[in-house]
């Protein structure tokens, strides 16, 4: 019997493998950078060539592990393992799970990433012990998952709990995806960096934050946190209206789903920590019908890198034991 799985978060900028026992902790890791501005068959090889030095790293043989479970952000079809559509990566129609298969002979299972560190949280994290539960990832995007009755819950066509996609200003900023007015448009750390940029072209944002310039990309996590850790007025203007849209956002998802947790992950939240998550909290409570809002606890996840990689892999050591078990 396999005493370990392998979970693989595979984001725009870097990819994280982790070998992960049958106590769900993290033994060992790999990281690298994704190479996404290379294409999609660039990116594969070195997903198969940061497993390959995850399995040498750790001294272990693909027959000590049970199965393999892929964190990847976008449009999935898990019955066929194909990557339909990614943002930054460049899959369209990739065949992730087969391709895998053909270097290691192991049972790979596709997952989207917010799903996977919402299940990772539930099962070794913030959200341990609860049952209904609203993940919310803010960071480049913003993305969501569910769990219900302690089941991922993932809708009729596998795309459920995506809250980053939906409309809170008919005529608002355009969103990566095309529409317009998306909760993600305007407060993900992507939208909060392109109004820092507006502010330095337009001289309100002075300073240090000036040499940035209009470079969208170098308004990173960190440089919020410093702009907040200085108490910058142009900085925590941004944050405040980011996290009080998002907090306004969540207060409707409450009434809608009545969950007893709102988890917070990303990596908005691992370097704003407290300071964001009393705004967003603030104006969840404030949006929400008093009686939703009262269930409710919110919570940051407690994980970081790892939640990715263990959701990953709890839930393809899952799904390979339903499998053995169908065929007994």
């Amino acid at each position: 019997m396999a005493n370990y799985n392998i979970g693989f978060d595979l984001g725009g900028t870097k990819m994280l493998a982790g070998l992960v026992d049958s106590e769900l902790r993290v033994v060992e890791t790999v990281k690298r950078k994704s190479k996404s501005e290379a294409g999609a068959e660039a990116v594969f090889q070195d997903i198969a060539g940061t497993l390959q030095e995850l399995l040498e790293k750790s001294g272990k043989n693909p027959e000590e592990i049970g199965a393999i479970g892929l964190s990847v952000p976008g449009i999935l079809d898990r019955k066929k393992g194909v990557v339909v559509r990614t943002p930054n990566l460049g899959f369209s129609d990739f065949p992730l799970v087969a391709r895998l298969k053909e270097h290691l002979p192991v049972p790979v299972i596709l997952e989207n990433d917010v799903n996977a560190g919402v299940w990772g949280e539930y099962v070794a994290g913030a959200a341990r012990g609860y049952r209904h539960v609203l993940g919310v990832f803010p960071g480049t995007g913003i993305g969501g998952g569910l769990i219900i009755n302690g089941d991922l819950y993932l809708g009729a066509g596998g795309n459920a709990g995506e809250i980053g996609h939906m409309v809170i200003q008919w005529d608002g900023a355009l969103c990566g995806c095309g529409q317009r007015g998306h909760i993600e448009a305007l407060a993900s750390r992507g939208a909060m960096a392109k109004e820092a940029a507006g502010l330095v072209a337009n001289g309100t944002l002075t300073g240090e934050y000036a040499q940035l310039g209009a470079d969208i990309k170098a308004f990173s996590s960190k440089i919020f946190a410093q702009g907040i850790k200085e108490d910058n007025p142009a900085i925590t203007g941004i944050v405040d209206r980011a996290a009080e849209l998002l907090g306004v956002h969540i207060g409707g998802c409450l009434n809608l789903l009545n969950p007893e947790l709102v988890l917070i992950g990303g990596g908005l939240i691992e370097k704003l920590g407290d300071y964001y998550l009393k705004r967003i909290e603030k104006a969840m409570r404030s949006s929400a019908w008093n009686f939703v809002a009262q269930d409710a606890h919110i919570k940051a996840g407690t994980l970081g890198d790892h939640a990715g990689i263990i959701g990953a892999a709890d839930l393809a050591h899952r799904a390979s034991e339903k499998k053995g078990k169908s065929t007994v």
